[in-house]
């Protein structure tokens, strides 16, 4: 089985007011601490595709995700998505994501906060997840699916297997390491995980 990676690492920053992909983390951008993940889980003769880094993005994460699978062997089989915001993302569960036989797979977290609607209703949170990356797809599926030019300004492919496919993704339940810099207060955060698992494979 042929495999390939999409690290996206092209996002503007607006809500971090930077370019956090580059944010240097305990001596290395922080797109460099998921690469490195990478390539350990991979093998550093499989094509990983750094979106952003290599060639620049596109204006959508959806346009950033088809500019990366088109940067993959056509003959490849399975693909892992992983932003480049996940830092702490470990070889382990990046081996797990390549190894799942689902077409579509992703780590999920519980939901611990109550969750209401704009209107005032609430939801059970026992019947919600999370959903994170790194995710990974069979990757002709993927690609036609976004062929196709029916998904744009997609949040998640997931979706697009399901609404392309009714593919349901396998959901695995994860701890908190898949937290997503998103604003200048997570990095402390992050930092602070970092150092307590000695950067934990």
């Amino acid at each position: 089985m042929k495999f390939g990676a999409i690290i996206l690492a092209g996002g503007r920053g607006e809500r971090f007011r930077g370019r956090k992909q580059f944010l240097d983390l305990r001596g290395k951008p922080l797109w460099k601490h998921v690469y490195d993940k990478a390539v350990q889980a991979l093998g550093s003769d499989v094509n990983i595709v750094k979106v952003g880094i290599d060639f620049p993005g596109g204006d959508t994460r959806t346009d950033s995700v088809k500019l990366g699978l088109s940067a993959l062997d056509d003959d490849t089989d399975r693909v892992v998505i992983v932003e480049a915001a996940r830092p702490l993302v470990t070889v382990r569960q990046l081996k797990q994501l390549l190894l799942d036989p689902a077409p579509s797979a992703a780590f999920v977290m519980p939901l611990v906060n109550t969750v209401v609607m704009r209107d005032g209703s609430y939801i059970d949170r026992d019947e919600m997840y999370e959903l994170l990356t790194p995710q990974a797809f069979d990757f002709q599926k993927l690609a036609s699916a976004y062929a196709t030019g029916k998904h744009t300004d997609m949040t998640d492919e997931t979706r697009v297997m399901f609404e392309e496919y009714a593919i349901r993704a396998h959901f695995i339940e994860t701890d908190d390491n898949l937290i997503k810099v998103t604003y200048p207060r997570d990095v402390a955060v992050v930092e602070g995980m970092l150092q307590s698992r000695g950067d934990l494979l």
